[in-house]
């Protein structure tokens, strides 16, 4: 089922540095009407605008910015869950044409999304967003990945298209704020991620197959090198529970589990059928990992036992870019693609019965689909403060900001324990 309603406005001028439309929807279900539009018949921008006309239905508010270059990466900072300002880092991709940048971005947010009640009138008044640079640092290359470090959100890491490492502090001009940079790969990398557990322990992933452990506070040398992969390493993530297991993925077509104190051999190695490009492990269960790639399929693993997925959720047509299990909700899961979506799951209602009609439209888990892009999405991130909050980012030059409406979180069906999964 589809519905049509008034949405985003149209961008105007694309050739504007930034330029940014947003609002917070106010609608009622009874908005909700059907639309026997073939999806499949439609170009690009014809699906652009069937969403767009669908915004009021599934969103609390949607913020779009235009930008002068991509990102291929994006993260929330951590801030005030009740402050309507919020920030992300991202980064910019000039094919060598500008100076690349690595950059901190503001979003004052309507109060409401915010979670402040100012009442009608003044939520009325203050119902737009605002995106803008509050600082922009200098970068050798294109910024390929960048994370900030848990322990301290002002400094943030990168890695560039030569796999080269940088490490900022954000707090410090621009001009000093690269405070130091980290040689080992010698080929483009994807993979970025601190130890949530450790201060300063990092870990990165490089197309010339190798993962390195890092301690940016002690040594500009890797504190340990990773050579089990025979091929490029699309992603690396640490445990969310064990301070000492990371996992990764990579073109070899495994999946491995790493712990820290084995220095030679995974602990656990999973061939696959087809590459996984991306994983991640829950925040909530300590024993559920998702992990996907080239064949479109989001596969969830029980960790005790690997030999063969949980679960298979289907939804994507092309191949899955990043999956993300939700920080404040368990048994959510997002994922991105080259098909232009982002898909949030519920897990529990995996097995759920659905009508014919709802089967059609696909798996009962497939909760939501966000179909606001029109080109592939790089990379998607959860704000860590604000549940259902959500940014996202395309080749196409464009990021976006959104929350997910609570009548469509609310209207979910009551949930199907499954101690399988939720674990």
């Amino acid at each position: 089922m589809t519905t049509k309603l008034k949405g985003l406005k149209e961008l105007g001028n694309t050739s504007d540095p930034l330029r940014t439309v947003s609002y917070q929807v106010r609608t009622k279900m009874s908005d909700y009407e059907d639309d026997n539009t073939d999806v499949q018949s439609l170009t690009v921008e014809e699906e652009y605008e069937l969403w767009n006309s669908n915004v009021p239905v599934m969103y609390e508010f949607v913020s779009e910015t235009k930008l002068t270059w991509p990102s291929l990466t994006i993260q929330w900072l951590p801030s005030d869950g009740q402050s309507p300002e919020q920030s992300l880092i991202f980064g910019t991709h000039t094919a060598g044409e500008e100076v690349n940048y690595l950059k901190v971005a503001t979003i004052n947010l309507p109060a409401g999304i915010a979670g402040l009640d100012q009442g009608d009138e003044e939520d009325e008044a203050n119902d737009h967003s605002s995106f803008a640079i509050a600082n922009k640092f200098p970068h050798i290359e294109e910024v390929i990945r960048a994370r900030y470090m848990p322990a301290n959100s002002n400094i943030i890491a990168t890695i560039n298209g030569k796999g080269t490492i940088s490490i900022f502090d954000r707090t410090l001009e621009e001009s000093k704020a690269q405070v130091s940079t980290l040689a080992f790969h010698k080929e483009n990398g994807y993979g970025l991620a601190f130890n949530p557990h450790i201060s300063g322990e990092l870990l990165s992933g490089s197309d010339d197959t190798t993962v390195a452990l890092w301690d940016i506070e002690a040594a500009k040398k890797p504190k340990s090198i990773l050579t089990s992969h025979d091929d490029i390493v699309n992603d690396v993530k640490w445990h969310e529970f064990e301070s000492n297991v990371f996992g990764t993925v990579s073109e070899d077509k495994t999946l491995q589990v790493h712990d820290k104190r084995v220095r030679l051999e995974p602990v656990k190695k999973l061939p696959t059928a087809s590459p996984f490009n991306t994983l991640s492990f829950s925040k909530h269960s300590r024993n559920l990992l998702a992990a996907a790639g080239v064949d479109s399929q989001i596969y969830l693993y029980d960790m005790r036992d690997m030999s063969s997925p949980l679960h298979v959720m289907s939804g994507h047509q092309d191949s899955v870019t990043t999956v993300e299990f939700s920080p404040h909700t368990d048994g959510i899961i997002c994922s991105s693609g080259s098909d232009r979506r982002a898909i949030i799951w519920d897990l529990t209602q995996i097995g759920a019965e659905q009508s014919q009609d709802d089967a059609d439209d696909g798996a009962p888990e497939l909760m939501m689909m966000h179909a606001g892009h029109r080109s592939p999405v790089n990379e998607f991130s959860f704000n860590p403060q604000i549940p259902w909050l959500l940014a996202s980012t395309e080749e196409d030059n464009v990021i976006q900001a959104w929350k997910v409406s609570m009548k469509l979180v609310n209207a979910s069906p009551p949930a199907i324990s499954d101690p399988s999964l939720l674990v």
